[in-house]
């Protein structure tokens, strides 16, 4: 899983830090792109280097309080509350465990 901003903006980022300690603290594999690099060349990384899923994070997300899903070559998601990703996401390793 990879944490994605669109921008190296400090707001973006502060933001995005609990989400990413919450996925650590359950034992989620998790990277991170917090660089300067243009947007569509991260996604293009994280294609390329086969990231499942990708929490994108822009500025619409961070006042509404949501985090943009975009799975490998499944594409966007959508976007949807932080704490319902972080949830799904739980759920979703636990049932594969399972």
């Amino acid at each position: 899983m990879r944490v994605i901003t669109l921008n190296d903006d400090e707001a973006l980022i502060n933001y995005a830090k609990p989400i990413i300690n919450e996925l650590l603290a359950n034992m989620v594999r998790v990277d991170t792109d917090f660089s300067a690099t243009p947007f569509k060349a991260k996604i293009a990384d994280a294609e390329k280097t086969r990231v499942h899923t990708m929490l994108v994070i822009g500025g619409r997300d961070m006042e509404a309080g949501q985090v943009s899903v975009r799975l490998h070559h499944g594409g966007p998601q959508g976007a949807k509350p932080k704490a319902e990703v972080v949830a799904d996401i739980l759920a979703s390793l636990k049932e594969r465990s399972a």
